[in-house]
């Protein structure tokens, strides 16, 4: 795990990039409204085509059939409950029949681990007929070729173990796992073939039968990658030779031969059921059609094409505009429209559709692959030390946790920046002067005044220099979308920080492992030193971390800073080593996100430096991908298909995006950096940090020696230590690397965002209300130094909130998963409340309940009234149980939907008979992890009388 923790899938990068400031105008129907563009015979066509998009709700599978005139419809929308994420991702394969997708799915942040990334995305099987979501129980490769169908009902899904692959093959028809097998070396691009399997093995394409024995296919002079199976028994794979890529097919029995070549990136092969297409602007020029099988076809569209199972229309984009947003996404809880841009084979007609994603609620059932216990076998029976009067199951901070700074203290909110922000706070660090000064209590916390680079001061770079503001706002980027706080709140708005695995339980909402806990912090992730048991930061050091968007990047630029002077030390410098080059920070990058190894003081021939998971050479990145989002903001769907600095690189080369609020337009996030020729131009060669003689790497692959126990591939170490450990040159740095451009200069003030969610500062209640908050009266609300309230508060709160969560035993300790999915924000009434999911009953771990208590007896009649805050809580069945003070309980059921409005809703009027109580749980029979319920404040309102007309 990298010392930042945070950070999809078509087979290449699609649509051409346009300036951001441009947005392509929206398609305005879910179906083609101008049918005279299809062939004949339409109505009765088997062609299907099938997508995916993700954003907040879940990865949408999205499915058109010609005979509907590819009207769309979303087959399933799948996620994890209680994942804390603002984008999910993933990619799809359709069975031969084209009645089913296998899908591999995974939270963004996934890709910024390894572990994440090589073991941690979810597979599901979804029957695109009627919906029907299987999950199954294995946690899978989130690698672009992942998962692989054959021309049958079969897949083949693909998990990195060591310096072994298993293979586990889905029998989607009955939707279940019938073989799972284990094979040496690094295996890429599984498909199903035969009886077996067939993947990509070094330099080779192999089967592996039923048993597991592989044999050799066919030997190449690169690296195979996209396999499909063909209708007569035949293999279509494509090999790298250097700028050039071949299109070639293999056989059963061993026949191999070359059908054709262009370009690398220029042609794809794609299929199913039996059918291949090589697609490409010039795959008819390139692919001789006397030479193919009769169950191949070439496709006049893009290489990077999604096509339907019949070859009749071919996917050129398709996004929701999200994708690539920086900062909090807009409605992050709501499925965002998907525009898809698509072209009919054949003809020069483009089509566009739009539709609106809508599933039902089964896709986001847990996993089992969540559920068999093997990710809660480590969990630490007593985590961190427990005051005495803090109580695990009834405190919302989490006393027995394993990082530095609890979640769910409204003494610690994380404030939200705008991108504005983040680039202001980022251009000043860089430059040494982000010494902006933080008043005591900054935010609402308990901080005395600070300044950002007081407590973490800018590190000298060793040969000189300073880091440049585009190559930290690339980190940002890709660690948390600009993010400071998690994605619930807004910019301007406070919650608790954006994680990276506080829980340590991957993904499942029924588990906590502190043992496992990965304590990465905000906008940059700061994880090294955010421990509870690490000593490198001091307290007010952390908590600044967590609170303050500005402390956090000083604290990211620091360990940026030092990863430089660490490969300085070892002479790994990068095209002379000048910093004011972006693309000289490769290797820090690289070492940012995946760390650096070493050299061993016994050892000197033992392998030492850059990991090989992040080297631009390995398989599990598609050998013809070009710079991340050089052909369009699509990229950002599919960030799975770039390493960590590939991706960086891109961000400061293109930015995120915006939306303008002034004029709806999309616009760039932050300044991108300059490039004399363009970015593209000064990005290193997949094989730039792959030399036999430097880290055991070889592009070209050497057959294997007879009984060498070598694996075969780039990396030609068991162990796969093919670690980069030397300077490199790749370009001429004055004429083509990128430099920075900053936007602001020291000095330079904040700048200012507006409330979007203001706060409900006064009480708009009769004077004698009796008002019980959600939290007590020493929680000051702020907005970084200022009082959004000063002057309007009008009440004191008179009693107290308190919840009880559901807990688990797990290995002997008592654990509260509850709290995964608990949330705090900066907004409603006073400027704080508390929400989480609606679950089933059932779910007893999951249940979180709030009572709240006044100070007082109440003896008479009083109306009973909850406040609703204007976001963030939308179930129609949030269920208040009221005791009246002598044991009598009466319920009130109300919808929690305000309609975006701050407002009191009232329960009822009572006869109250002692000290009241109103509880609120989130466990609700329609409850599936879907609806937000909200704990606001509470009101008792005395009557003189029983009301002569009870309340609506």
């Amino acid at each position: 795990m990298s010392v930042l923790s945070l950070a999809l899938i078509a087979p290449l990068a699609s649509a051409a990039l346009t300036d951001p400031a441009d947005p392509t105008p929206a398609p305005t129907a879910d179906h083609l409204l101008d049918t005279s563009q299809l062939p004949s015979g339409w109505q009765k066509s088997g062609d299907r085509i099938v997508t995916y998009d993700g954003d907040g709700t879940g990865l949408h599978v999205l499915v058109a059939d010609a005979a509907d005139a590819y009207k769309w419809h979303t087959a399933a929308t799948l996620s994890e409950p209680g994942v804390d994420t603002d984008q999910w991702i993933g990619q799809t394969c359709v069975t031969g029949s084209g009645d089913r997708a296998v899908v591999v799915y995974a939270p963004r942040q996934a890709v910024n681990d390894q572990q994440g990334f090589q073991q941690g995305a979810f597979a599901a099987v979804v029957d695109l007929a009627d919906g029907r979501v299987t999950k199954l129980p294995e946690l899978v490769s989130l690698a672009w070729f992942n998962p692989g169908c054959g021309d049958g009902e079969q897949a083949v899904l693909t998990r990195p173990q060591g310096d072994a692959t298993e293979l586990l093959t889905v029998d989607t028809a009955r939707a279940k796992l019938v073989r799972q097998q284990t094979v040496a070396g690094q295996l890429t691009s599984a498909v199903p073939f035969g009886d077996g399997t067939a993947a990509a093995l070094g330099d080779s394409v192999v089967a592996v039968d039923a048993k597991g024995a592989t044999s050799t296919l066919a030997r190449t002079d690169g690296t195979p990658f996209r396999l499909v199976p063909d209708a007569r028994g035949g293999l279509a794979y494509q090999v790298p030779t250097g700028k050039k890529v071949q299109v070639r097919r293999v056989t059963s029995t061993g026949s191999d031969r070359l059908l054709g070549s262009g370009a690398l990136g220029a042609l794809a092969v794609h299929g199913n059921g039996g059918r291949v297409f090589v697609t490409g602007r010039d795959a008819e020029k390139a692919v001789k059609h006397s030479t193919l099988p009769k169950s191949w076809r070439t496709l006049d569209v893009p290489a990077s094409a999604e096509v339907s199972t019949t070859g009749s229309l071919a996917l050129t984009s398709v996004g929701n505009g999200t994708e690539a947003a920086g900062g909090r996404k807009t409605a992050a809880d709501v499925a965002q429209p998907v525009g898809i841009d698509a072209v009919l084979p054949g003809s020069d007609s483009s089509v566009g559709f739009k539709v609106v994603p809508k599933a039902a609620a089964q896709g986001s059932e847990q996993s089992p692959a969540l559920s068999d216990g093997v990710h809660t076998d480590s969990v630490n029976p007593t985590g961190g030390v427990s005051s005495a009067d803090t109580d695990p199951a009834t405190s919302t901070t989490d006393p027995d946790r394993a990082c530095a700074v609890t979640r769910n203290d409204p003494e610690l909110q994380s404030l939200q920046p705008s991108t504005a922000q983040a680039e202001w706070a980022t251009d000043l660090a860089v430059q040494g002067a982000l010494d902006v000064r933080r008043r005591s209590g900054w935010n609402g916390s308990e901080l005395p005044s600070y300044t950002p680079q007081g407590l973490f001061p800018s590190t000298p770079l060793k040969g000189g220099g300073r880091v440049p503001a585009q190559i930290m706002l690339g980190v940002l980027s890709q660690e948390s979308n600009l993010l400071q706080a998690s994605s619930r709140a807004a910019a301007g708005e406070s919650g608790n920080f954006v994680q990276g695995g506080y829980y340590g339980n991957a993904g499942s909402v029924h588990a906590v492992n502190w043992a496992a806990a990965d304590c990465g912090y905000g906008i940059a992730q700061v994880t090294s030193g955010m421990a509870k048991a690490d000593t490198a930061y001091t307290a007010e050091q952390q908590q600044a971390i967590t609170v303050d968007y500005a402390a956090n990047i000083a604290a990211g630029l620091q360990i940026l800073q030092d990863k430089w002077n660490q490969l300085y030390d070892k002479g790994l410098l990068v095209n002379g080593g000048d910093p004011k080059y972006l693309e000289n920070w490769w290797l820090a990058l690289w070492a940012y996100n995946s760390g650096f190894n070493a050299p061993g003081s016994t050892d000197a021939d033992a392998p030492w430096g850059l990991g090989w998971f992040n080297n631009p050479a390995n398989g599990l990145y598609p050998a013809d991908r070009k710079m991340f989002l050089s052909s369009g903001y699509d990229d950002a769907r599919n960030p799975n298909l770039w390493t960590y600095p590939e991706r960086v690189l891109g961000w400061a080369a293109y930015s995120q995006q915006k939306t303008n609020p002034a004029t709806g337009a999309t616009v760039r996030a932050f300044t991108v950096g300059d490039w004399p020729a363009g970015a593209p131009a000064a990005e290193p060669a997949h094989d730039t940090f792959c030399k036999p003689t430097v880290n055991d790497c070889d592009i070209t692959k050497p057959h294997k020696v007879e009984g060498s126990t070598q694996p075969e591939g780039p990396c030609q170490r068991d162990d796969f230590k093919c670690w980069w450990n030397q300077p490199v040159n790749w370009t001429d740095c004055t004429a083509t690397c990128g430099t920075e451009v900053l936007k602001y200069q020291a000095g330079d003030p904040e700048p200012k965002v507006a409330a979007p969610h203001p706060a409900a500062c006064a009480s708009t209640l009769p004077a004698n209300a009796l008002i019980v908050d959600d939290v007590p009266n020493t929680v000051r609300f702020r907005v970084g130094d200022t009082n959004p309230c000063a002057g309007q508060r009008n009440w004191t709160s008179r009693g107290t909130l308190t919840f009880t969560f559901g807990s688990a035993q797990q290995n002997g300790a008592t654990v509260h998963p509850s709290k995964i999915d608990f949330h705090q924000l900066g907004a409603g009434f006073g400027g704080h409340f508390w929400l989480t999911h609606t679950r089933v009953p059932s779910y007893t771990d999951s249940v979180v309940t709030g009572t709240w208590t006044p100070d007082r007896e109440l003896g008479g009649w009083a109306r009973v009234m909850v406040h609703l805050p204007d976001h963030e809580a939308n179930t129609p069945s949030a269920t208040y149980r009221i005791d009246l003070g002598d044991g009598t309980v009466v319920e009130k059921t109300i919808s929690q939907d305000t309609g975006g409005r701050n407002t009191w809703v009232p329960l009822g009027s009572y006869e109250f008979k002692g000290t009241p109580s109103v509880s609120l749980t989130s466990a609700t029979p329609d409850g599936t992890g879907d609806a937000s319920i909200a704990w606001d404040a509470l009101a008792f309102v005395p009557l003189k009388q029983n009301p002569t007309t009870p309340p609506n």
